[in-house]
């Protein structure tokens, strides 16, 4: 039997909205500087797919994605825009993004050896960006080494040495000066690349924070996730370019119940009415990606009012306390992120109260959630 979401609650993803930041973001940037629009991981939870093609049809240069597998999915839609696996993977799908035409973040000596020999047995050709380490400590090559790697992939039959990248840890945070010293190691090595006659064409270190924070590191193209979908990659941020927010999340009423004072609502009982009350409950829990550390401290919307979570969030279902909401009726919609009215919520709201980033509230949203595309031009 074929999965299918539950229809009841819907992520919905405004494609035009998606379009006019990344429309805000090459402006920003100017030209020649170019922009990858980051479709990862499901577009960050936007649909990677619908995400990628209207990216493509914005204008940005190149798509950046983490794995072949998402990549390859790509091309299955026809989407024909430079992709780039940034990795990390296994040498194992080397021949994956070779055959379907991805451009191969290279990023150890190993990996070229393998990718050597791949290309052989094929008699086949590939693009690779170089990627260096200058601070982040995950993947990539040393930077005081990356002048070898990127010579020996130069001289390399088959191999376009297109690009060489690096990374920032700490750019969405205040610790500038970190980020600095990877900006000089990174124009250090380029400049070294340079004089040698082994500069890549595209080099790119700035993700969405260090696209705002430092355009001295903009180089050849910058790599936007997280700003692309309207969320703010630091504190403030908005201040220097506005983006407007492309996902609401909404369910709706599908039980209410009329309760007296001292009444304990869900799991251990952690919510106890304090006035006669009504309660709504909704088809969303924490396996919908409605985050348990919502429990007693979120709030959704209701006929336009804010209303607060009572109890905890289980795996299938919430219960929020609708009793200022006028009457609230069942199939009536509830706003988990979005707006009604005056009335706003967003991931911000959500991963305040969990302690965490944007990045984990939309990413985490799962396939028990419907999806829809707005696209009006």
């Amino acid at each position: 039997m074929q999965f299918s979401p539950d229809g009841n609650t819907v992520a919905a993803t405004n494609l035009d909205a998606y379009r006019r930041n990344l429309e805000k973001i090459i402006r920003f940037i100017g030209s020649p500087v170019r922009l990858m629009a980051v479709v990862k991981a499901n577009a960050y939870g936007h649909g990677m797919v619908e995400c990628a093609r209207t990216a493509f049809e914005t204008g940005v240069s190149m798509l950046g994605v983490a794995y072949a597998s998402e990549g390859v999915l790509l091309r299955q839609a026809h989407i024909t825009a430079p992709v780039l696996v940034m990795g990390p993977d296994s040498f194992d799908n080397l021949g994956i993004m070779i055959d379907n035409d991805l451009t191969i973040a290279l990023t150890s000596f190993e990996m070229l050896e393998v990718l050597k020999k791949t290309l052989a047995s094929r008699a086949a050709a590939c693009k690779v960006h170089i990627k260096v380490d200058t601070g982040m400590g995950r993947i990539g090559i040393q930077h005081d080494r990356a002048m070898e790697l990127v010579e020996d992939a130069w001289n390399t039959y088959g191999i376009t040495v297109e690009g060489i990248f690096s990374h920032f840890p700490s750019a969405d945070e205040d610790k500038d000066p970190f980020s600095r010293e990877q900006i000089k190691k990174f124009a250090t090595l380029l400049e070294t690349l340079s004089q040698r006659g082994k500069r890549p064409e595209i080099a790119h270190i700035c993700n969405s924070a260090g696209t705002l924070k430092f355009s001295e590191a903009h180089f050849d193209l910058v790599r936007t996730g997280i700003m692309t979908y309207g969320l703010i990659p630091y504190p403030g941020s908005n201040e220097i370019l506005e983006v407007e927010p492309v996902l609401s999340l909404q369910s709706r009423i599908t039980f209410i119940k009329e309760v007296p004072a001292g009444f304990p609502v869900s799991y251990g009982n952690t919510f106890v009415t304090k006035r006669a009350s009504r309660l709504a409950t909704i088809p969303v829990g924490y396996a919908h990606g409605y985050k348990r550390h919502l429990s007693n401290k979120g709030k959704a919307i209701v006929n336009g009012v804010p209303v607060p979570t009572a109890g905890r969030v289980c795996m299938d279902q919430t219960v929020f306390d609708i009793t200022d909401a006028g009457d609230a009726r069942l199939g009536d919609p509830v706003i988990l992120i979005g707006s009604q009215g005056n009335a706003r919520i967003t991931a911000e709201d959500h991963a305040e109260i969990g302690g965490t980033i944007t990045h984990e509230i939309v990413t985490g949203i799962t396939d028990r959630v419907s999806r829809t595309f707005i696209k009006t031009s």
